[in-house]
């Protein structure tokens, strides 16, 4: 009888082990992804600025002052920019320099509160 309890306890520890290193895979996969998209949305905002800028000063210029279409061309990029706005939570998430910014406060943070050795 204790032979079958050792059994089904060897089973569930081996099944939740198992199970546990499954999540710690996927959970890790799912960061990596999360990572990757959000740095590559954050260089997508960075260019749909660029390209508003660039239509600004093309609409600006002499040849080009108040042409309808890059007029429509500059509101479509500025809806495109606030839509890319709504989700700036998500891509910066993972915001690396944000990253080292804080690990330089909590660094500096640490070595002002230590008290002096004697």
């Amino acid at each position: 009888m204790s032979e079958t309890i050792y059994g089904i306890l060897g089973l569930l520890l081996l099944l939740s082990f198992s199970l546990n290193m499954f999540f710690l895979w996927y959970g890790r996969s799912i960061l990596r992804r999360m990572f990757y998209v959000s740095d590559h949305i954050s260089t997508l905002v960075e260019e749909v600025l660029a390209f508003h800028e660039h239509l600004n000063v093309l609409h600006e210029m002499e040849v080009f002052y108040g042409d309808e279409t890059i007029g429509g061309l500059i509101n479509h990029s500025t809806g495109l920019i606030e839509t890319l706005e709504d989700f700036e939570e998500i891509y910066t998430l993972f915001d690396t320099e944000d990253e080292r910014l804080y690990e330089e406060v909590n660094d500096d943070d640490t070595t002002t509160t230590t008290p002096p050795s004697p």
